[in-house]
């Protein structure tokens, strides 16, 4: 039926354990030295890396500090969240089941490559993309995130599903006119993925199973 998964990664192949308030104040405490408050007001409805990337846009490359320090910030937090747990008992099983059927297994992530290893040490043996915030300036919900795996899977969007915890993902792959799966093991509820029109709607990835 498809000869790709693209995965998301929180939420998805482990425990979404961020805490993206606290993600978030600790950005806008850095861009308080940058930019004045009611720029970030004028943001609240932005996603923390988009927040990032307008503020930078806005200060027009004058310090680029700012980025490296909120980058820095982010990945320190990411990787603090993700120490002392692992992926769902059930994920390497489910990669080399596909594996096994000859599908290609992408990942992708607003996190950083660090968070992503802390977790998942040996996600190369299962992945054969990977693509973090720090491959990809445009992050899902764009949909050249998702591009950017299929140029390394080599694959067109018709032969890849996309699947995530989050409606981000869902957007990302139907932008690309793709087969999307919305999984339960995050934060988003059925009715959740139901608005965004995602293909499939599982308890896990488990479920992927069922369609190959």
């Amino acid at each position: 039926m498809f000869k790709g998964v693209i995965f998301d990664f929180d939420g998805t192949l482990t425990e979404l354990t961020l805490d993206f308030d606290l993600l978030r104040a600790e950005v806008e405490a850095i861009a308080r030295r940058y930019v004045a408050e009611n720029v970030i007001l004028s943001l609240k409805s932005h996603y923390i890396l988009e927040m990032i990337n307008e503020i930078e846009r806005i200060l027009d490359d004058k310090n680029a500090r700012f980025k490296e320090e909120a980058y820095a910030r982010l990945r320190d937090l990411e990787v603090e969240a993700s120490k002392g747990k692992g992926v769902f008992h059930y994920t390497r099983e489910v990669l080399q089941c596909l594996k096994n059927r000859g599908i290609s297994i992408g990942v992708i992530t607003r996190s950083c490559t660090d968070a992503v290893e802390e977790v998942f040490p040996d996600v190369r043996d299962y992945a054969d993309s990977i693509v973090t915030r720090e491959g990809t300036r445009y992050v899902k919900p764009s949909p050249l995130h998702v591009v950017e795996a299929l140029r390394e899977l080599r694959l067109q969007p018709d032969d890849v599903m996309v699947v995530g915890d989050h409606p981000t993902d869902i957007i990302a792959g139907r932008a690309l006119n793709m087969r999307t799966a919305g999984v339960l093991t995050g934060r988003t509820a059925k009715d959740g993925f139901e608005k965004v029109q995602a293909t499939f709607i599982f308890d896990d990835i488990r479920g992927i199973l069922t369609l190959c």
